[in-house]
């Protein structure tokens, strides 16, 4: 090798040799840092706080209660009075639960109001046909009422009925022979009552009263108050009359009266007047036609009045359903409506809540309308024309029913409330610090106490989710801090090969290098030599 190459070669690999060394270098400054990283993270590791599990110990107390026969009371809490008193010696704040009558307003979602198509009208309008709409139709029940009740008298015939008392009849008889039932009243009223056979067998000539008798029965029957017509059969025997005042009579009626001074079931006698003239049957049946008629025409204009009122009012734009529930208007109210809407009324004041439901009313409670009911899941629920309205008018597509505002409703229900009093008491102990009894400053009872231990099993649950959380946040830290030192022990590892293939390569270099060194020093030796000698 010449000398110039050598030399070139020498300087070449101490260049490599140095650049050997500077990345040694550079390396054991990197492992240094990940060292430091590596220490950071594990002090960050010791620095972790360890989550704990609650004890059902701290969410354990002693808890104190009593009845005093209407409700019962749990202790909260009880505080010494600074300064103790002859009677009391505590502060005791206690509690119980009451349903107590509670009015409240929701809002309904997509509400989907409906109004029926008609002439705009306001609320007061609206009323204002409904009143009419019901006054009418009571106007005309009371007469059709009217009208079937004269009917039924009418087909009952019942003013044909011979009012004359017969209780207290001091005698009575019936005689076989000639089918005769004879009785007399206290008022002196004698009745003779001679079987339709015995009547027909009668010399006197009484083809008259006897077309009477028979002519009164065929009215009857066709008045309806008889069931069938029994002037051609066998059951005339069952007819008898009074010649002296021209009454007829059945024989069941008499049979019943017969004896009634000594127990007989019939205390009034019910006889029909024959005949043609004034009390008869076909005088009053006249009259009772008479009266029917006017009354159907009573009834009849009745019906055409309540009918052009019903047609006024759904001729008016009002609102008529929620979703699928019928709205009601109150033109009236109940007493169960004016107590539970009273309550409402109440209750939204008293939260500051401007509610429509409130101007319904005046300022002495008096309902002034506007309210409208409705029954949903089995609920009867209020609302308002202003509140129906309002939601009405914002909704969009076919009748407004699409996005329309929350409606608001309202009712007044029972609702389990906390009812909390505190005030002066006189606890007693039994010596080892637990209390027996207590005496509160407005109740002469001394009541026993009642001493438990009890959990609180929502605040232990929460404790213990708490727990869950906190652990699982340690065991992500955890595993984050183990996952960070992983890696920087995998670069570790990595320079750790790196500065050992330096090391290798700077040993050879240093071989290579003495080599080299050599031949430039012999080839010096050599060239002295040479040229001195």
């Amino acid at each position: 090798m010449g000398m110039a190459a050598s030399q070139a070669r020498y300087l070449a690999l101490v260049a490599r040799k140095s650049n050997c060394e500077y990345e040694g270098q550079q390396i054991n400054q990197a492992r240094t840092v990940l060292s430091n990283q590596s220490a950071n993270l594990f002090n960050q590791m010791l620095g972790l706080s360890v989550p704990v599990p609650p004890s059902t110990q701290d969410y354990t107390k002693m808890q104190y209660s009593f009845s005093d026969g209407s409700n019962e009371y749990t202790i909260d809490s009880w505080q010494q009075l600074a300064t103790p008193e002859e009677d009391y010696n505590y502060v005791v704040t206690h509690h119980y639960y009451a349903d107590v009558y509670t009015g409240s307003q929701k809002l309904r979602n997509d509400p989907q109001v409906q109004f029926a198509s008609g002439t705009e009208a306001s609320v007061e309008q609206i009323e204002t046909a409904l009143r009419l709409v019901t006054q009418t139709n009571a106007d005309y029940e009371e007469a059709k009422a009217a009208t079937t009740a004269k009917k039924e008298q009418a087909a009952t015939l019942s003013n044909y009925v011979d009012n004359d008392s017969y209780t207290g009849v001091n005698s009575s008889s019936y005689d076989p022979l000639t089918d005769t039932y004879t009785f007399t009243t206290i008022g002196g009223i004698n009745g003779t009552y001679v079987g339709y056979n015995e009547l027909i067998k009668d010399p006197t000539g009484n083809a008259a009263a006897i077309e009477q008798i028979e002519d009164a029965i065929q009215r009857l029957v066709d008045e309806g108050a008889l069931s069938k017509d029994i002037t051609k059969s066998a059951d005339m025997a069952d007819v008898y009359y009074n010649a002296a005042d021209g009454t007829i009579a059945f024989k069941d009626d008499l049979r019943s009266l017969y004896g009634s001074s000594s127990g007989g079931s019939l205390t009034n006698l019910p006889v029909y007047r024959a005949g043609n003239g004034a009390g008869s049957i076909n005088e009053i049946a006249d009259n009772y036609d008479a009266e029917i008629v006017t009354l159907e025409t009573a009834e009849y204009t009745a019906l055409q009045a309540y009918q052009a009122a019903q047609t006024a009012y759904e001729g008016l734009s009002r609102p008529t359903y929620i979703g699928n529930c019928e709205l009601t208007l109150l033109v009236d109210l109940t007493d169960d409506q004016k107590a539970e809407l009273k309550q409402v009324v109440t209750d939204m004041k008293k939260q500051n809540i401007d509610a429509s439901i409130n101007s319904c009313f005046d300022d002495e409670g008096n309902y002034l309308g506007g309210i409208y009911s409705f029954q949903m899941n089995g609920i009867t629920y209020y609302t308002t024309f202003e509140d129906l309205n309002n939601s009405y008018a914002s909704g969009t597509g076919i009748n407004n029913i699409d996005g329309q505002n929350k409606l608001a409703y309202y009712n007044a229900t029972y609702v389990s409330t906390k009812i909390e009093e505190t005030e002066k008491a006189l606890l007693e102990t039994d010596g080892n610090g637990r209390f027996t009894s207590v005496r509160f400053e407005d109740d002469t009872i001394t009541y026993t106490l009642n001493a438990e231990t009890i959990t609180d099993d929502v605040a232990y649950q929460d404790a213990m989710n708490q727990y869950y959380y906190e652990n699982a946040q340690y065991d992500k830290m955890v595993q984050d801090i183990n996952a960070k030192t992983s890696l920087i022990q995998q670069q570790d590892l990595q320079l750790e090969l790196r500065l050992k293939q330096l090391d290798t390569e700077q040993n050879a270099l240093s071989t290579e290098i003495d080599a080299v060194s050599k031949v430039v020093k012999d080839n010096i030796e050599d060239s002295f030599k040479t040229f001195g000698g």
